[in-house]
């Protein structure tokens, strides 16, 4: 059953989509429905693919422990909600997970493999293409955000 785009529609990163873009998004993308807390993937998991988020919020993070001490900690990298995507590096490398997720509140996810992203790219090239785009703007704008994190760290440790 074809699955509701309707968030994505007017969002910038998807503006360069055409209507036979939406078609065929809508019969290969899998619907998921997350409860409050649970848990989307752990970091390690393998990669199989990435979300696209219909409604709702997802806390990705790392847990670490840091030197010296036995009790994990929690690094909150980013909150992402509706017409946002995430666990887009499995896509593009197919690595494990790079850190967990987990659902802010009752979530509902678009999911696409990186088997049906494959044969997307055989029978809907063009629309293939536009998610690579959105892969790699995304990418950019994240490692944007590391970097201008990293500086802070510096500035405040020297």
């Amino acid at each position: 059953m074809p699955v509701d785009l309707s968030v994505f529609k007017d969002a910038a990163p998807y503006r360069t989509f055409k209507e036979h873009d939406w078609n065929a998004l809508a019969e290969t993308l899998k619907e998921i429905r997350i409860s409050s807390g649970a848990r989307i993937f752990h970091e390690n998991d393998p990669g199989d693919g990435f979300y696209l988020i219909r409604s709702g919020k997802v806390k990705i993070f790392r847990r670490f422990i840091p030197e010296g001490m036995k009790t994990p900690q929690e690094q909150l990298l980013t909150v992402l909600t509706a017409g946002q995507i995430f666990g887009e590096m499995a896509l593009v490398d197919q690595e494990p997970r790079s850190a967990d997720a987990v659902a802010e509140n009752d979530t509902v996810l678009y999911f696409l493999s990186h088997g049906e992203y494959e044969k997307l790219k055989q029978a809907h090239p063009g629309t293939a293409f536009r998610i690579q785009d959105i892969l790699v703007v995304t990418l950019c704008g994240r490692i944007r955000e590391a970097n201008r994190t990293f500086e802070t760290i510096r500035f405040w440790c020297t």
